[in-house]
């Protein structure tokens, strides 16, 4: 499994659909589909017609590739074979190529804030795979290299994850592979949606308030994608202190910044996954200038002593109505 241990079906992640309101449809106007996704679970909404077969089974088999190529909790992806190897390269498929090749343009971009070769760092709390050890060393970014479709190490011992671009990537292609319907399609707390929802108005998306099932936001997708990182759903808290599954590559340890949860607008599903993880760790100020570089927008909710505050970056809420 790809992303994480969430489980099916829940709305923890901090993003939540809503699909345009199904429940309060008339009845067969929508059909919402359901399966499991690195770890947590998709979930397409869209028009009750004999289109809905024919987009399930293209929604499954994009996750079933997508996940084959990059997975590191499984033992036969390409990805899982790059970290078994210690380093040594190996030759990847252009779809492994395009996700690493944005990764190492992120990290650079975010001077490091977002590093696909930290993994080591967090399983050091508790998170991401079991089968990067602990032990492992949590290069640098600036370790790892393509050579056309080779993938190389400069460092023995070198892991990989792409966890948090590849789910973005698997709904960008599941967006295009259902181009011409209408539909909104929900993965692990990413959301994107084309189209319109039955009826005419458009698909509408939350924002989740950290720690509970209430929403903070609600607003109507506008053909962008919508990523969420927090520290509620993947943590845990010993002697007061919180432990979020976010790591600072910087200081090897969990986010201790105040930012309970960021919510990024970009034009991919790709961009918002990896810019939510970044900006997690770098926060509002910090991630400002990182943001406009890709056109993004983003929310920041941050923990102070009266509760939540919203932080807005870049105009995220800037025409949001609802």
């Amino acid at each position: 499994m790809l992303i994480s241990r969430r489980q099916v079906l829940k709305f923890t992640t901090g993003a939540a659909f809503m699909a345009g309101l199904p429940a309060l449809a008339q009845p067969g106007s929508v059909r919402v589909e359901t399966g499991p996704a690195f770890g947590s679970a998709w979930r397409l909404v869209l028009p009750d017609t004999r289109e809905a077969d024919l987009a399930r089974s293209r929604v499954k088999a994009i996750v079933a590739r997508i996940d084959a190529l990059m997975s590191p909790f499984r033992s036969d992806s390409e990805v899982a074979r790059f970290n078994d190897g210690r380093g040594h390269g190996i030759t990847v498929s252009d779809e492994t190529r395009g996700v690493v090749t944005a990764a190492l343009e992120l990290a650079r971009a975010s001077d490091g804030a977002f590093d696909p070769t930290s993994a080591p760092m967090g399983r050091r709390f508790g998170f991401g795979s079991t089968r990067i050890g602990a032990a492992r060393p949590a290069g640098h970014f600036a370790d790892l290299h393509l050579v056309e479709n080779e993938l190389q190490s400069a460092r023995p011992g070198l892991t990989l994850d792409l966890c948090a671009m590849a789910k973005g990537y698997a709904m960008d292609e599941i967006v295009a592979a259902l181009d011409g319907l209408d539909f909104l399609i929900e993965m692990g707390g990413e959301i994107a949606a084309r189209g319109r929802y039955p009826g005419g108005r458009r698909w509408r998306m939350g924002i989740e308030r950290p720690g509970s099932r209430a929403l903070q936001r609600v607003f109507e997708a506008d053909g962008r994608a919508l990523a969420t990182s927090g520290d509620a759903a993947q943590g845990y808290t010993v002697g007061g202190q919180h432990y979020g599954h976010v790591v600072d590559p910087q200081t090897g340890k969990p986010v201790f910044n105040g930012v309970a949860s960021v919510s990024v607008l970009a034009q991919t599903g790709q961009l918002a996954d990896g810019l939510a993880t970044a900006a997690m760790v770098l926060g509002p100020e910090g991630a400002r200038d990182l943001l406009a570089s890709y056109d993004a927008s983003a929310l920041f909710l941050m923990r102070r002593s009266g509760g939540l505050e919203e932080v807005d970056v870049a105009g995220f809420t800037r025409g949001q109505s609802l």
